[in-house]
């Protein structure tokens, strides 16, 4: 399958790279920097653009069967648009372009979870949304318009990303918030996303995962 990513310089963006290529796929990248990629491969393509520039990122979406982003600004608390422009940029591309499928990484933090989850809620309440609420509010309103849109979407809400090594065993709920929701890596969420490419089951959901 030929595929679309973008935040492909970024770690979640990176491991996406690297398990769509080890698993056969062909992929087309959009970065500010190519060489900021660390990965090269005969099925990758990485071409030079900003997803701001809607010309950029039409060039990497058309003749694909599916996007993956994974655009974010990490864990910094300055007020941003890429996650809401950037997204609007690439879903509209995909409307012309004919591609339907989108998944699309977020936070499971940017909802807080019931106050009955005394931990969970205090540390996204009173720690993690202070903190951020600047990128948080640019990131509802990416799961906005994407929830908005007509396209077959999937909106993936991790945990506390973490660098450590792809297991393919994580709990993930649909549609509902995912108790415990501490952490989970960056390679397993890659690893959901791909695994779920053409699993009709989560067109239009939004999930969180987590260990």
């Amino acid at each position: 399958m030929k595929l679309a990513v973008f935040g492909a310089t970024g770690g979640t963006g990176v491991e996406i790279l690297r398990q769509a290529l080890g698993a056969g796929h062909e992929v087309v990248a959009l970065a500010r920097d190519p060489g900021a990629v660390p990965i090269r491969d005969d099925r990758l393509t990485v071409r030079r653009g900003d997803v701001n520039d809607r010309d950029s990122v039409v060039s990497v979406v058309d003749g694909t069967a599916a996007v993956l982003s994974a655009l974010g600004i990490g864990y910094r608390r300055h007020a941003t648009t890429v996650y809401s422009a950037g997204t609007g940029n690439v879903m509209s591309a995909m409307r012309d372009a004919g591609v339907s499928r989108l998944l699309a990484v977020s936070t499971s933090s940017v909802h807080l979870p019931p106050r009955s989850r005394v931990a969970e809620y205090a540390v996204a309440r009173f720690v993690l949304h202070p903190l951020l609420k600047r990128p948080y509010a640019d990131m509802r309103l990416m799961e906005e318009q994407v929830r908005a849109s007509d396209l077959d979407w999937t909106l993936v809400g991790a945990a506390r990303l973490t660098n450590g090594r792809c297991t393919g065993r994580y709990r993930v709920a649909r549609d509902s918030k995912l108790r415990g929701c501490w952490s989970v890596s960056r390679a397993d969420v890659a690893h959901y996303m791909l695994t779920r490419l053409t699993d009709a089951t989560t067109y239009r959901s939004a999930v969180e995962i987590a260990y």
